[in-house]
């Protein structure tokens, strides 16, 4: 697969994710889904959890995040899609003490997971969280 013609499941969920529609998003997992996402460093087990994780992009992070789809890859019930994330930094997360600093960012990242009868069970999210906080003026850069 590539990023000319995905799977439509995975336009549908990436869609759903730029409109920032978390119950669009929490429809096509399982009861029981797992969500790691290593940049805000948890496990979220459940569509509550999941649901709340994606909210708070939203109300700490950008008010205006958007993924740019890359390639995609399935097999079987697995899959891997890249993808790029943009926005404004505009939201302040005060859980991590991370204040809002207007400044635009672009960060790869790589979705990892496994679906079951259509929905997914297993999301892993890997992405450039020391890029973000580079970009937005939050670390030094490195070089």
């Amino acid at each position: 697969m590539n990023e000319q013609n995905p799977p439509s499941w995975v336009k549908s969920y990436v869609d759903a994710c730029n409109r920032h529609d978390s119950q669009a998003v929490v429809d096509m997992m399982s009861e029981n889904i797992q969500v790691v996402d290593t940049a805000f460093g948890g496990t979220f087990k459940g569509k509550q959890a999941a649901k709340a994780l994606i909210d708070r992009m939203d109300a700490s992070f950008s008010s205006d995040y958007f993924f740019t789809l890359g390639k995609v890859v399935e097999s079987g019930d697995s899959y891997s899609f890249e993808w790029v994330l943009s926005g404004t930094h505009d939201r302040s997360d005060f859980e991590l003490g991370i204040p809002a600093t207007g400044k635009r960012f672009e960060c790869p990242g790589v979705t990892i997971g496994v679906r079951a009868n259509e929905l997914i069970t297993e999301n892993r999210d890997y992405w450039n969280f020391a890029g973000f906080l580079m970009q937005t003026g939050l670390m030094p850069s490195l070089g």
